[in-house]
């Protein structure tokens, strides 16, 4: 049940509306059972793995709190949620690769064939062990109880797609319940009506069809047509990511939780080391946190740091599918992450504003990110490499195509001015909102957002990470 679809919609408005009117002694338990009955609905059988998943992993944590060999419960929690997540997602690559060199068979006769991937899986297998190893070290002095224990993973708005939540960051919001208030619930609707614009408008309606009609290669030679899809992909990944995102975090608010921010205009980044804090910013802090640190991080030397970079990198690379043009991805940017700390890591302001003279870094970088998203975008090898041949082989016979140029244009543009919105934006609503017409205004707004979104609906589909 996707978050743009009718099903959903109805779904939400059910959900919301009994979620208010129940007393806050039953909220958290009726999340619980909506979240598992909006989990149900992709594949009922899934359900059972999900519960199975966390009934396990909720005994292994309680086993580490009251053992005095906390390890062993701490090594079966992990090796049983990654061979659950490798069973389920790796063993089709893993077979397919090896099979051909046992066989001396290197055709489509020696490909397994995929497993059907359960929704959401890496996201909270990451959840889970995120939570697993914070009280093994201790960061965590209490267990939950089963109930809000499984609602920290399972919880709808993200249990598809992230942000992948920390303990730290909801288990304690889970103990309050939800806390509604005016201000959130003008922000979750703000939110909603954004990401679903993001993920409707601009990466379904005005930039897949492009970045589909080339990617396939249907007739078009022009390697001019290859670099604006290029930058197609590159906007229509972002604004469908981040679309959910910003709709699950407005969901989250409607039910009175904050959940953590996951993109801050990433293609504003000046090195890739901030590219990394700007995008996927959940993924990133926890690869970081529970592989890059482990490890070493940059303890053990340059060298050994180098080498962190890249391993990081890989296996982010392959979290994100079982492909080996997802490790090539990861690789790329480990060797861009390893060459900029070659040439002397500059440290790394959010905070500090991008100036005119910051454009030249912002626009290489960029360029490095885009020949990267070749290798998430295409099917296979063979066809990344063809797409990169087109960008620089052939001639430009079919002159500009200037409606996907506008459609770039507005895209820079909005992407530029997404700090604004992130950080002045909501100062200015709160001034306004002591005005009498200022809700007029702002639900005239949100429709009109919305209504723009149902208009051209039924152009996509499925979110690009929910794949993942």
């Amino acid at each position: 049940m996707l978050f743009n679809s009718p099903q959903f919609v109805l779904f939400l408005l059910v959900a919301l509306s009994v979620y208010r009117l129940l007393p806050r002694r039953l909220r958290n338990p009726f999340l619980l059972g909506a979240s598992l009955f909006f989990y149900s609905l992709w594949l009922p059988a899934y359900l059972l793995l999900l519960l199975f998943d966390i009934a396990v992993n909720y005994a292994l944590l309680r086993g580490m709190q009251a053992s005095s060999r906390p390890r062993i419960y701490l090594v079966a929690a992990i090796a049983f949620t990654l061979g659950l997540l490798g069973s389920f997602k790796y063993a089709a690559m893993a077979v397919t690769s090896v099979l051909p060199f046992l066989t001396g068979i290197f055709d489509e006769a020696t490909r397994v064939p995929d497993i059907l991937l359960p929704l959401g899986i890496s996201f909270y297998s990451f959840q889970i062990l995120a939570l697993t190893i914070d009280t093994y070290r201790g960061e965590r002095s209490s267990v939950p109880s089963l109930g809000r224990y499984a609602l920290f993973i399972s919880f709808f708005p993200q249990l598809v797609a992230g942000p992948i939540l920390r303990g730290a960051e909801f288990l304690p919001q889970l103990a309050r319940g939800g806390q509604i208030t005016p201000s959130r619930t003008r922000r979750g609707l703000w939110l909603l009506a954004l990401g679903l614009a993001k993920k409707v408008i601009m990466a379904d309606y005005l930039l897949s069809g492009f970045v589909d009609l080339v990617f396939d290669a249907q007739g078009v030679q022009s390697p001019i047509f290859f670099w604006i899809a290029l930058y197609s992909f590159a906007f229509q990944i972002y604004y469908d990511f981040s679309g959910y995102t910003d709709m699950a975090r407005g969901i989250a608010l409607l039910l009175g939780f904050e959940l953590p921010l996951n993109f801050m205009e990433p293609y504003l980044s000046r090195n890739p080391t901030e590219f990394w804090r700007r995008w996927h910013i959940t993924l990133s802090r926890w690869l970081a946190d529970y592989l890059y640190i482990p490890l070493g991080g940059n303890r053990k030397g340059f060298a050994r740091t180098l080498v962190n970079l890249m391993l990081t990198m890989l296996l982010g690379g392959l979290w994100h599918g079982a492909s080996w043009n997802f490790v090539i991805w990861g690789g790329i940017h480990g060797l861009i992450l390893v060459g900029h700390r070659l040439l002397g890591r500059k440290s790394v302001d959010l905070s500090a504003p991008v100036r005119w003279r910051d454009l030249p870094s912002i626009l290489v970088f960029f360029h490095l990110a885009c020949l990267a998203w070749v290798f998430f975008r295409a099917d296979d090898f063979g066809s990344a490499i063809l797409f990169i041949e087109h960008l620089f082989m052939g001639a430009n016979n079919f002159g500009l195509p200037w409606i996907q140029v506008g459609v770039l244009i507005l895209c820079v543009f909005l992407h530029g001015s997404e700090r604004f919105v992130r950080l002045r934006l909501p100062a200015i609503r709160e001034r306004l909102a002591l005005s009498t017409w200022s809700n007029a205004a702002e639900g005239a707004a949100i429709g009109l957002l919305v209504a723009i979104a149902i208009a051209v609906s039924g152009v996509g589909g499925d979110f690009i990470y929910f794949q993942f």
